[in-house]
């Protein structure tokens, strides 16, 4: 037990200088519009957005990493877009038509994502770098 080394598990993303040839752009929810309710309010209790949202991801230098990411994006696919719908619930009509909202919604939603995305590894990196999104509260 005396030799024996704790593992230590790094909960910090690591972040690059990533080229525009280095990214690659997904589009969530088959590139579709999709609706979602929002959080009740009592002036306002069946609010819904139409929401589209799209990803660019650092597939690397001379794109050597686009099948990987490519296979992740694929294998959180739903969680991903699991991940828009509970942050929408979370948001009410008045917030989602404030201007400085969809800024704000970017950033969180792409912390969520790359969270996501790093959920089952040692060392985290940042594989979403934009997040690209409409949305149109109803």
């Amino acid at each position: 037990m005396k030799n024996q080394k704790a593992t230590v598990v790094s909960t910090e993303i690591s972040d690059r200088y990533v080229a525009d040839d280095e990214l690659a752009e997904f589009k969530l929810f088959g590139g579709e519009e999709k609706v979602f309710a929002l959080k009740d309010e009592p002036d306002r209790p069946d609010s819904i957005a139409l929401v589209s949202i799209s990803i660019k991801c650092d597939v690397g230098e001379k794109r050597k990493n686009e099948e990987r990411i490519n296979n992740l994006i694929s294998l959180y696919k739903s969680e991903l877009e699991q991940a828009v719908g509970d942050y929408f619930a979370n948001i009410t009509y008045t917030e989602a038509k404030a201007p400085e909202f969809r800024s704000k919604a970017r950033e969180e939603l792409m912390e969520i994502f790359n969270n996501i995305l790093n959920e089952n590894k040692q060392a985290k990196q940042k594989i979403i770098y934009k997040v690209t999104l409409n949305i149109l509260p109803q």
